[in-house]
């Protein structure tokens, strides 16, 4: 008799464990993956996300699997992979080629509940029609926003391409250098033009990216998206305050700006 309660009590014991160990995984795999500890040198960094950055879905579709499931798909150092990140109650995408090099850990049942909800209204693009952008800001919060991807207009009309950039030093450099090669002969003029279209078209960034840092400009975020307009509007979710050269969308400054003018008038 004592055997057999013996054996009856390690039976339930081995049954609550294995229910508990079952209702973990279940949370587990019900749950969204977030960033935990970010390696000094890591790709999550250079992508500038943050601890407790929520990876809430990859292409486009919910994210509910395990860290391992995450590591395969991001194992292919060339393949892109799109990444919606859910931070401080706000949906944004990031591009990633490789592995994010930091640990992770489940989000709780409430914070996955509101995660699912909000990802209902999330709208998502067609993968191949997002872009990289560079974001970069001032102490004043002006934010620079940069399209990596390639413009024709670089190597077609390099003057063009530094006037819609607002390049106005390269734009002088390039005129001035134009008008003397012209001076001294047309071949030469047609061989400077071909050399620097080439060089804008393949330096591009890193020449918007140079001259907004010299404007006392940092990184600030590196965001996908199909347009200026849609990461405008992801900036400001961020920090309400930012501003913009062009806004594609109103701002708090320009909301600031027209309730004075409409006091003065």
């Amino acid at each position: 008799m004592a055997e057999e309660n013996l054996n009856d009590d390690l039976e339930v014991d081995t049954n609550a464990n294995s229910t508990v160990v079952e209702e973990e995984d279940l949370q587990k795999t019900a749950s969204f993956l977030k960033l935990n500890e970010l390696k000094l040198r890591c790709r999550a960094r250079n992508l500038r996300l943050k601890e407790d950055d929520v990876i809430a879905a990859v292409d486009g579709e919910p994210f509910h699997g395990s860290i391992l499931e995450l590591t395969n798909i991001l194992s292919e150092e060339d393949k892109k992979t799109l990444l919606t990140i859910r931070r401080n109650g706000i949906f944004f995408e990031v591009i990633a080629f490789g592995s994010l090099g930091s640990t992770f850990k489940f989000t709780s049942p409430e914070e996955t509940i509101e995660i699912e909800n909000a990802l209902k209204t999330h709208t998502f693009h067609p993968i191949e029609d997002y872009k990289i952008y560079e974001i970069l800001r001032n102490l004043r919060r002006k934010v620079d926003i940069i399209d990596t991807s390639t413009s024709p207009m670089s190597w077609i009309l390099p003057p063009f391409w530094l006037i819609q950039n607002k390049l106005w030093e390269v734009l002088l450099v390039t005129i001035s250098v134009y008008l003397i090669t012209f001076s001294v002969a047309w071949w030469m003029f047609v061989i400077t033009w071909i050399l620097l279209a080439i060089y804008f078209n393949k330096g591009q960034t890193t020449i918007l990216r140079s001259f907004s840092i010299y404007r006392d400009k940092h990184f600030w975020l590196i965001l996908a998206g199909i347009n200026e307009e849609e990461i405008q509007k992801v900036c400001i979710k961020l920090d309400e305050k930012c501003s913009f050269d062009y806004p594609l969308i109103p701002t708090v400054e320009n909301n600031t700006s027209s309730k004075k003018n409409k006091a003065f008038a």
